[in-house]
């Protein structure tokens, strides 16, 4: 679970690994995402990845946050989850809160080992402050790879 919470929150794509990613947001979240950035890419299963988003930030990120992550296969929704992002965040390099001087969240998580290799899952994740204004929403493409 704090794999597909990293991905979104603080996930996902650096150096060669530009990806798909886009924002599924508006004009009025309040982190407006300039890129997302992942190494090693692709992910390696079993391994440790560094995500990193960077951005403009309107509003400070408060205790309280919550970031809901899914992945769909061919339309098929195969993990849903909403997590604490602040929580997510504890061990990173810019824990909560995250004042809007910030302009990149980095975090190193594991990927689980039952994260399937070579399938391309569609990542949506959805970001909300603990007053429940939208952050952000990012969704794209991903494949792990063994």
């Amino acid at each position: 679970m704090k794999f597909f919470t990293a991905v979104i929150a603080a996930v996902a794509l650096a150096s060669s690994a530009s990806a798909a990613f886009s924002s599924c947001g508006s004009s009025t979240d309040e982190f407006h995402l300039s890129s997302v950035t992942y190494l090693p890419n692709p992910p390696k299963v079993g391994k440790d990845v560094c995500i990193t988003l960077n951005g403009a930030l309107t509003t400070a990120v408060t205790q309280g946050a919550s970031i809901h992550v899914t992945a769909t296969f061919l339309g098929i929704n195969v993990y849903d989850s909403t997590a604490d992002l602040c929580t997510g965040l504890a061990n990173s390099t810019t824990p909560c809160p995250i004042a809007t001087t910030v302009t990149s969240v980095t975090d190193c998580v594991s990927v689980p080992s039952n994260v399937p290799a070579g399938i391309s899952l569609t990542l949506k994740a959805v970001v909300t402050n603990a007053d429940a204004k939208r952050l952000f929403c990012i969704s794209g493409p991903l494949t792990f790879s063994n």
